[in-house]
């Protein structure tokens, strides 16, 4: 094991990143041949290469993200439109139902009417106000239709 210390260490990092700086001296030579035969050559700085990498993955990589949020956002967007009409459709839904239970309580009151002139009709005795608000509290409105005089 080689103990350097901490100056050896700051010496390889040194070291790494000179020779990351050197490989990015010198220039690249791109030759490119026509048809006619002409040759054009060109020169290209390292740097000015590694840059262009850089902006190019940069961009790559946003053009993803923004690809990806549209994805996401068109999928939401989906999703909501199919909430809101399922949510149209269950508040038509409870606003029948709605309807309906303001029907049946009228009917209730007609039933209660009537039965109250059948035992006027029959002589039986026509139910007190306390008995009817117990049954109330027992089980609502419905309890009274189980219950047979």
């Amino acid at each position: 094991m080689n103990m350097e210390g901490p100056g050896g260490a700051l010496h390889g990092m040194r070291f790494l990143g000179s020779s990351i700086a050197a490989g990015f001296r010198g220039a690249v030579t791109i030759m490119a041949f026509t048809d006619s035969g002409w040759m054009r050559q060109f020169r290209l700085s390292k740097r000015i290469i590694f840059l262009s990498c850089a902006v190019l993955m940069a961009l790559t990589f946003g053009s993803t993200m923004t690809l990806l949020n549209l994805v996401r956002g068109q999928y939401y967007l989906t999703r909501m439109q199919y909430l809101e009409r399922e949510n149209r459709a269950m508040t038509s839904l409870l606003q029948g139902q709605a309807e309906q239970l303001s029907t049946l309580k009228l009917e209730m009151i007609k039933l209660k009417e009537f039965e109250e002139s059948l035992r006027q009709v029959s002589g039986l005795s026509v139910r007190s106000e306390p008995q009817e608000k117990e049954s109330d509290r027992a089980g609502g409105e419905f309890n009274s239709l189980r219950r047979r005089p």
